[in-house]
């Protein structure tokens, strides 16, 4: 039975056809996603037993820090020019594609690098304030800031163009495993070092690394006419489009990172690391719906732009009942051994993560439920509608933190997470509902 299934999946997969491309796609970006958490949960425990409790709360600080930024540089390009690439490469339109590419890189090179400079400033103005570990620290991710903003916009081109995998496994599996040989590499040889600013270097120089693979390899994937067709602009269409991405972006960096960022206003650096470590084991329940999304966005795009509405509710439908359904476990496993997982591979010091993370394993498993209702509805041109429900749980989950953080710490943070996420899903799913009739 078992080899009859494979070998009728394998023969399902060949060809380019959209089912093929869908089981291609769908198992390959599962397989890189589950090796990038693999990659994630090593280089955090190499990061959390190597710099302590407080030495990863400055560093996990920081990095929160520096995705807020990367709402501003990359200024929503990446998933508009996912959706507009995978437009023009289904319709054919080469000088369309072209121009996006280029418009799209002027753009975030442009925006990444002031909003590097405005940072590197107002750091210069704050450096008596700072420990040198902080300083160094932020120092670091304002340098590595338009490096990651460009990267991100590389790797939304090629998933346009269906290079989903490729794309993905740039960003998900070099990235990470560069900077974990570079982090572990540098602990094991010189203990002294082991110092939030060390590691940061060591991403830094990952990402230099990644963005030179990353263009080469787009290079290597455009059409041949994208290349020598006169590039066409829409600029003013696409700025109008980039404005809503950007506040839809914003505000899921927000929801994302508010719970960190407001818990290192609280409370002392090794609360944040702490929480970091919950924060990380949770996105395991996340895992599914983004290997489904990196698959899904190009099509749901595609498939809207000839109006095949039909199979583009199908499609919808299906994905999210598969991935929820091989969702619950993994939930369940944070929720019941949280605690002797989290002392096992991080060490006691971080048991008190325990809490949060079964929080926030639940609250992630209600928004699976829900499906990829923001992405269909950005993918299907509502992200206006989109990004005004997500700033609404922005408020919310600024709400909740201040009021739930200084009583309760992480635990607090992490109820507050749950409920924004959960909250603005479930209005999605019903403007999905009434919209589009899934």
């Amino acid at each position: 039975m078992f080899k009859s299934w494979f070998d009728r999946a394998r023969a399902q997969s060949r060809g380019d056809g959209l089912r093929a491309r869908l089981i291609r796609g769908g198992l390959g970006s599962a397989g890189i996603q589950a090796l990038n958490r693999i990659l994630a949960l090593a280089l955090g425990i190499v990061l959390a037993r190597g710099l302590g409790a407080e030495g990863y709360g400055t560093y996990a600080y920081a990095f929160a820090i520096m995705s807020l930024l990367m709402v501003a540089a990359e200024a929503g390009v990446p998933t508009l020019l996912l959706r507009e690439v995978a437009a023009a490469h289904g319709q054919q339109r080469w000088g369309l594609l072209r121009g996006a590419l280029i418009r799209s890189g002027q753009l975030v090179l442009l925006a990444s690098v002031s909003v590097s400079v405005v940072g590197l400033l107002m750091l210069w103005a704050m450096a008596g304030r700072l420990s040198a570990a902080q300083l160094y620290t932020m120092l670091l991710v304002l340098l590595m800031l338009p490096l990651a903003a460009l990267t991100k916009t590389i790797a939304g081109a090629m998933r346009g163009l269906h290079r989903v995998v490729v794309g993905q496994a740039v960003d998900l599996l070099l990235r990470p495993l560069l900077v974990l040989m570079g982090v572990g590499s540098l602990f094991l040889l010189a203990p002294a070092l082991r110092q939030p600013q060390y590691a940061m270097a060591a991403q830094l120089a990952a990402a230099g690394v990644v963005l030179l693979v990353g263009g080469w390899m787009l290079s290597r994937y455009l059409p041949a006419a994208s290349r020598t067709h006169p590039a066409e602009y829409q600029s003013r269409q696409w700025l109008k489009s980039a404005l809503p991405f950007t506040l839809i972006g914003g505000a899921g960096i927000i929801n994302n990172q508010a719970d960190i960022i407001m818990l290192g206003w609280f409370r002392p650096p090794d609360d944040v690391g702490i929480y970091r470590i919950a924060t990380q084991a949770g996105i395991l329940v996340w895992f599914l719906i983004q290997a489904a999304q990196g698959v899904l966005s190009p099509v749901f795009s595609q498939l809207y732009s000839v109006h095949d509405m039909a199979k583009l509710k199908r499609l919808f439908r299906i994905s999210s009942f598969v991935v929820f359904i091989f969702t619950v476990p993994i939930a369940l496993v944070l929720v019941v051994f949280g605690q002797n997982l989290i002392s096992f591979i991080f060490g006691h010091e971080y048991l008190p993560a325990a809490a949060p993370l079964a929080v926030l394993a639940v609250g992630y498993l209600l928004n699976v439920a829900f499906g990829p209702v923001g992405l269909l509805l950005q993918m299907v041109g509502r992200e206006k509608v989109t990004a005004k429900i997500l700033w609404l749980t922005v408020v919310v989950n600024l709400l909740l933190n201040f009021s739930l953080i200084p009583p309760y710490g992480s635990t607090g943070a992490a109820f507050s997470t749950s409920v924004s996420v959960v909250m603005y899903h479930a209005i999605l799913r019903y403007i999905v509902w009434r919209e589009i009739r899934i």
